[in-house]
Protein backbone atom coordinates (compact mmCIF):
# COMPACT_ATOMS: atom_id res chain seq x y z
CA UNK A 1 0.00 0.00 0.00
CA UNK A 2 2.87 2.48 0.93
CA UNK A 3 4.29 1.86 -3.06
CA UNK A 4 0.79 2.97 -4.12
CA UNK A 5 0.54 6.48 -2.59
CA UNK A 6 0.95 9.80 -4.34
CA UNK A 7 2.63 12.49 -2.89
CA UNK A 8 1.31 16.02 -3.49
CA UNK A 9 4.81 17.02 -5.73
CA UNK A 10 3.74 14.44 -8.07
CA UNK A 11 0.03 15.35 -8.14
CA UNK A 12 1.08 18.90 -8.79
CA UNK A 13 3.56 17.96 -11.33
CA UNK A 14 0.76 15.72 -12.96
CA UNK A 15 -1.88 18.67 -13.15
CA UNK A 16 0.36 21.12 -14.36
CA UNK A 17 1.61 18.81 -17.28
CA UNK A 18 -2.12 18.00 -18.08
CA UNK A 19 -2.87 21.72 -18.30
CA UNK A 20 0.15 21.84 -20.68
CA UNK A 21 -1.48 19.35 -22.81
CA UNK A 22 -4.87 20.70 -22.94
CA UNK A 23 -3.27 24.39 -23.21
CA UNK A 24 -1.12 23.00 -26.87
CA UNK A 25 -4.23 21.11 -27.71
CA UNK A 26 -6.41 24.47 -28.02
CA UNK A 27 -3.69 26.29 -29.39
CA UNK A 28 -3.64 23.23 -32.38
CA UNK A 29 -7.15 23.75 -32.63
CA UNK A 30 -7.50 27.88 -32.46
CA UNK A 31 -5.01 27.68 -35.78
CA UNK A 32 -7.12 24.90 -37.48
CA UNK A 33 -9.89 26.88 -37.00
CA UNK A 34 -7.80 29.83 -38.47
CA UNK A 35 -7.00 28.26 -41.31
CA UNK A 36 -10.36 26.67 -42.49
CA UNK A 37 -11.62 30.28 -41.85
CA UNK A 38 -8.98 31.09 -44.67
CA UNK A 39 -9.56 28.91 -47.03
CA UNK A 40 -13.45 29.34 -47.02
CA UNK A 41 -12.27 33.07 -47.16
CA UNK A 42 -10.19 33.48 -50.16
CA UNK A 43 -12.94 33.48 -52.69
CA UNK A 44 -15.26 35.73 -50.81
CA UNK A 45 -12.92 38.32 -49.66
CA UNK A 46 -12.93 40.29 -52.59
CA UNK A 47 -16.69 40.31 -52.60
CA UNK A 48 -17.14 41.29 -48.98
CA UNK A 49 -15.13 44.38 -49.76
CA UNK A 50 -17.03 45.14 -52.72
CA UNK A 51 -20.27 44.90 -50.68
CA UNK A 52 -18.98 46.84 -47.74
CA UNK A 53 -17.84 49.86 -50.05
CA UNK A 54 -20.81 49.96 -51.33
CA UNK A 55 -22.56 49.69 -48.21
CA UNK A 56 -20.65 52.68 -47.14
CA UNK A 57 -21.76 54.22 -49.90
CA UNK A 58 -25.23 54.33 -49.64
CA UNK A 59 -24.74 55.10 -46.09
CA UNK A 60 -23.16 57.85 -47.65
CA UNK A 61 -25.74 58.70 -49.66
CA UNK A 62 -29.19 58.37 -47.23
CA UNK A 63 -27.13 60.44 -44.92
CA UNK A 64 -26.18 63.60 -47.20
CA UNK A 65 -29.76 63.58 -48.62
CA UNK A 66 -31.10 63.62 -45.31
CA UNK A 67 -28.93 66.23 -43.98
CA UNK A 68 -29.28 68.83 -46.98
CA UNK A 69 -33.63 68.42 -46.57
CA UNK A 70 -34.67 71.91 -45.83
CA UNK A 71 -37.08 71.79 -43.52
CA UNK A 72 -39.38 74.84 -45.22
CA UNK A 73 -39.14 72.36 -48.41
CA UNK A 74 -40.13 69.66 -46.22
CA UNK A 75 -43.41 71.58 -45.02
CA UNK A 76 -44.01 72.37 -48.78
CA UNK A 77 -43.91 69.06 -49.94
CA UNK A 78 -46.27 67.35 -46.86
CA UNK A 79 -48.65 70.38 -47.63
CA UNK A 80 -48.91 69.51 -51.12
CA UNK A 81 -49.30 65.83 -50.76
CA UNK A 82 -52.49 66.98 -47.75
CA UNK A 83 -53.62 69.55 -50.54
CA UNK A 84 -53.32 66.89 -53.43
CA UNK A 85 -55.09 63.99 -51.33
CA UNK A 86 -57.64 65.73 -49.91
CA UNK A 87 -58.28 67.98 -53.44
CA UNK A 88 -58.22 70.91 -51.73
CA UNK A 89 -55.98 74.40 -52.64
CA UNK A 90 -52.40 74.45 -50.78
CA UNK A 91 -53.25 77.67 -49.72
CA UNK A 92 -55.79 75.78 -47.63
CA UNK A 93 -54.16 73.62 -45.96
CA UNK A 94 -52.59 74.75 -42.41
CA UNK A 95 -49.82 72.83 -41.13
CA UNK A 96 -49.16 73.76 -37.14
CA UNK A 97 -46.40 70.87 -35.90
CA UNK A 98 -44.97 68.04 -37.82
CA UNK A 99 -43.05 65.18 -35.73
CA UNK A 100 -40.62 63.02 -37.25
CA UNK A 101 -42.41 59.45 -35.93
CA UNK A 102 -38.95 57.08 -34.50
CA UNK A 103 -38.34 54.17 -36.97
CA UNK A 104 -38.87 51.18 -34.41
CA UNK A 105 -37.37 48.66 -37.60
CA UNK A 106 -33.83 47.11 -36.92
CA UNK A 107 -31.01 48.46 -38.91
CA UNK A 108 -31.11 45.04 -41.23
CA UNK A 109 -34.67 45.74 -42.20
CA UNK A 110 -33.72 48.98 -43.36
CA UNK A 111 -30.62 47.79 -44.97
CA UNK A 112 -32.88 45.54 -46.59
CA UNK A 113 -35.45 48.19 -48.21
CA UNK A 114 -32.40 50.72 -48.98
CA UNK A 115 -30.68 47.65 -51.06
CA UNK A 116 -33.84 46.91 -52.98
CA UNK A 117 -34.52 50.37 -53.25
CA UNK A 118 -31.76 51.33 -54.87
CA UNK A 119 -31.05 48.13 -56.50
CA UNK A 120 -34.06 49.47 -58.74
CA UNK A 121 -32.27 52.99 -59.44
Amino acid sequence: MLGDSVTIGQSLMITVFSMAIVFIALLVISYLIDGLRAIASKDNGKKTVEEKLEIEEKKDFVEENSNEENEEELVAVIAAAIAASQGIDVSDVKISSIKRVPQNTPVWSRMGRQEQIFGRL
